[in-house]
């Protein structure tokens, strides 16, 4: 099931790193073109056409925030025992430990394994994580100490994001907009996911290996390690059943989001590291999640 997923994902970035390598390419018009116009058309598609059943909403938000939070009080310690006085190493550390890829590949798996009604909670899921990361993502991305409470609002103003959370959240209370419209932010969206992973290819070119294995290595091994464990801890502490157990625990045990590398990009806060720590969680994640799905049998 996961080798479905994945093989096609790491071909498309694959090809990324290829190009990358072969012509040493510059990664920062791909990471400000998919920043400003395909992840803002993607988030608004992604809101707009999910199917959210309103009877287990508050509940799978309720996990989706207990468990970011939770992980984001765990990055804080762990960041500064891993990255002693680098700040933009310790922002990449809270965004690849906190933030995981439920979209486009927990999604999926959660189809493959639960059918439709895996996708229904999934899609709750993932529309609470895209409120969560054009927020806290974005302050983790662009705080840089004390006193900069100011600058770190602002940035948030400014970024994408919560705009298209906001769009896709009035169109489906009600306000209409022109076809034409629609359909240019549906072909925006389309070519969102692989424009993610080929840039993550590109960025990958330029990495170089000795000097983020170290940091990398450990990110990934707490991000799947921690994440699962917090998962399962919270779905036996709201007393969860059957297919929304299992749908949530799931989510929480992918690897790190392409999002979270996406805002390492844009804010300068060590993308090689979080790109190397996506590699690497992805690959693990072909082990531990087969691992998961054996145990929720």
């Amino acid at each position: 099931m996961a080798l479905q997923v994945l093989v096609p994902v790491f071909l498309v970035l694959g090809a990324g790193w290829l190009v990358g390598w072969r012509f040493k390419l510059d990664p920062t018009p791909l990471v400000r073109l998919t920043f400003w116009l395909l992840s803002p058309a993607l988030i608004f598609q992604s809101l707009l056409n999910s199917d959210l059943p309103t009877s287990s909403y508050g509940l799978v938000a309720g996990f989706v925030v207990a468990h970011y939070g939770g992980l984001f009080l765990l990055s804080l310690p762990l960041r500064r025992l891993l990255f002693p006085g680098q700040p933009e190493a310790q922002a990449a550390a809270s965004l690849a430990l906190v933030f995981g890829n439920c979209g486009n590949l927990g999604l999926p798996i959660l189809y493959f394994a639960f059918g439709d009604a895996g996708v229904d909670v999934g899609a709750v899921f993932l529309a609470t994580n895209t409120v969560l990361i054009a927020t806290l993502g974005v302050l983790i991305a662009s705080w840089e100490g004390a006193g900069t409470w100011r600058r770190a609002l602002g940035n948030l103003v400014r970024v994408p994001w919560p705009y298209a959370v906001v769009a896709a959240l009035a169109v489906r209370s009600g306000l209409a907009l022109p076809q034409w419209l629609t359909r240019a932010t549906g072909l925006l969206a389309q070519g969102a996911i692989p424009a993610m992973l080929l840039l993550l290819g590109v960025q990958l070119a330029q990495v170089r290996p000795r000097e983020v294995a170290w940091g990398a290595g450990w990110l990934a091994g707490l991000r799947l390690g921690l994440a699962s464990l917090w998962a399962w801890a919270l779905a036996a502490l709201l007393g969860l059943q059957g297919v929304l157990r299992g749908s949530l625990i799931l989510e929480g045990s992918v690897p790190t989001a392409v999002n979270s590398f996406l805002l390492a990009s844009q804010f300068g806060r060590r993308p090689d590291l979080v790109a190397a720590a996506l590699l690497l969680s992805t690959l693990l994640s072909l082990g531990t999640l087969s691992l998961t799905l054996h145990l929720l049998g």
